[in-house]
């Protein structure tokens, strides 16, 4: 009982501070006018960007009298409260249950000094990351399916579940037809959401490429740009300690990293950090595996071909 008090306060605590910080610091940005996105009046990539934009209209439908601005903030409440969970659940696979709350007071850490201007996406894109990993790794393919169709809707970026996948898989599973049509399957429920999306909310805004920008930022760091990355360099620096210590899978999910400073590069801007956030989950994973072997998860529930080997590595006893 005190256990499970333990981490229901430590869920609702983290993400409380984590909406007060939004709340209190962030900002609307002219650029991403909340309520036109609201009305879907707004052009893509924004307007495409729809399931916490959804929740927030159900909210204002179902409590007229309520802003838009407070529907966006409960809107992001739910997101919150559900990116904590996950997060704690994912982290279970790589510290015993009872230690799992640390991810959550990490992943409030590492999060909170990315926030600057509202939208509606962010803190859906680590639920959904953190949730679609944990699924792969505990092979519930068909609801990690679910939730890539349901990701898609809140932001395009799970597309790069899919190679993560197949980096999962690799080196024998990729030689399986199955693997690949897998793949496929998910390459069908993603671009299917998206035609929806474009079909429902036409867009004839192509996305911007910002590679001379970004080219121009790097070559010319700021003082600014440099401090914006000194934490996760910090984090990083101890998530390669975990590294040599994390199990083969969560090994091979840190393909992630390159895929999503390519998109950056290409797409987004550099000056914006929380463009990672996709990879916190698996940077958080790699910072618990740097944890003495005490704290590893049990090799009794470490069940996934992707987990167990290094796992039972770090265990007190052996596998049955």
């Amino acid at each position: 009982m005190r256990q499970r008090i333990l981490s229901i306060g430590v869920w609702l605590g983290t993400s409380w501070t984590c909406f007060q910080v939004l709340k209190e610091h962030g900002y609307e940005g002219k650029w991403m006018p909340l309520q036109d996105i609201m009305k879907f009046s707004f052009p893509a990539p924004f307007s495409h960007r729809a399931l916490f934009v959804v929740l927030a209209d159900a909210i204002q439908a179902a409590f007229p009298s309520f802003s838009y601005m407070k529907c966006f903030l409960l809107s992001q409440l739910v997101a919150i409260l559900a990116a904590f969970e996950a997060i704690r659940r994912w982290a279970a696979l790589f510290v015993r249950p009872e230690f799992a709350f640390l991810a959550q007071l990490l992943l409030a850490v590492i999060l909170i000094p990315t926030l600057r201007y509202f939208n509606f996406y962010d803190f859906g894109i680590v639920f959904f990351f953190s949730a679609s990993l944990l699924c792969l790794f505990q092979e519930r393919f068909f609801l990690y399916l679910g939730l890539l169709a349901l990701g898609t809707l809140n932001h395009e970026i799970v597309l790069l579940l899919v190679p993560v996948y197949l980096a999962l898989h690799l080196p024998h599973g990729v030689r399986r037809l199955a693997t690949w049509g897998r793949a496929a399957l998910q390459l069908a429920v993603w671009g299917g959401v998206r035609l929806v999306m474009f079909w429902m909310l036409p867009s004839g805004v192509a996305p911007r490429v910002l590679i001379a920008t970004n080219i121009q930022a790097l070559l010319h760091p700021t003082a600014r740009l440099l401090t914006l990355y000194l934490g996760p360099a910090m984090w990083t620096a101890v998530a390669v300690l975990g590294y040599r210590h994390a199990p083969p899978g969560l090994r091979r999910a840190v393909v992630l990293l390159p895929m999503l400073v390519a998109t950056t590069f290409a797409f987004g801007q550099f000056q914006e950090v929380r463009q990672f956030d996709a990879f916190i989950p698996v940077l958080v994973a790699l910072i618990l595996c740097a944890l003495p072997a005490k704290f590893a998860a049990r090799p009794a529930l470490d069940t996934s071909p992707f987990i167990a080997p290094a796992a039972w590595g770090r265990a007190a006893t052996p596998p049955p």
